[in-house]
């Protein structure tokens, strides 16, 4: 009888330590921050991309190829971002769309200006809507999407601002911040 108290009772404390690394990981990782949507003015951006279709779960080695290209060609950017152009719950995962690379210099874009294997576009400034979330680690950007998305459906919905608009993600490593954005449109 005493062997299985000394159990429950170890097992317990492992349980509690568990749950209380859990609420520190899910704390460092953002889970907890209070998310505000605030129109901004952001951009202009000179982006080096790649379209992407299927899951956006998925599109790291588009991502790892771009930054491939900027490497050969000796130009280093601290910002990958990437534009979603559809809503995962209405367009079968296969089919999503997207484009994804890196923002870099608007000089360096010359460069790039006969390489097949990247594009160039730039974006211009304009006021969108943001919500920022803190990189950390690969988690961020799991985490990320579930909790900032609902934030920025709410603002567009009490706004009556269209949700048939492109998604853009800043990956700032050097601010370690995510910047989501979306266009307003009614």
């Amino acid at each position: 009888m005493r062997f299985i108290k000394s159990l429950l009772k170890n097992l317990l404390i492992l349980i509690a330590v568990f749950a209380i690394l859990a609420f520190i990981n899910r704390w460092y990782l953002g889970w907890f921050t209070k998310l505000i949507a605030q129109e901004s003015n952001m951009g202009p951006y000179t982006m080096a991309y790649t379209g992407f279709v299927g899951e956006y779960g998925k599109v790291g080695p588009s991502m790892t190829k771009v930054y491939e290209v900027l490497s050969g060609a000796w130009i280093v950017s601290y910002t990958g971002a990437g534009i979603y152009y559809d809503d995962p719950v209405v367009i079968s995962w296969a089919l999503l769309r997207s484009d994804i690379g890196a923002i870099i210099d608007t000089q360096d874009a010359k460069k790039l200006a006969n390489n097949k294997n990247v594009k160039i576009t730039t974006i211009p400034a304009k006021n969108r809507i943001v919500v920022v979330f803190p990189l950390k680690n690969t988690f961020s950007y799991m985490i990320g999407p579930m909790k900032v998305y609902p934030v920025i459906t709410k603002y567009m919905e009490e706004r009556g601002y269209s949700h048939e608009v492109p998604m853009m993600e800043l990956y700032d490593m050097v601010a370690k911040k995510i910047y989501y954005m979306a266009d307003i449109s009614k």
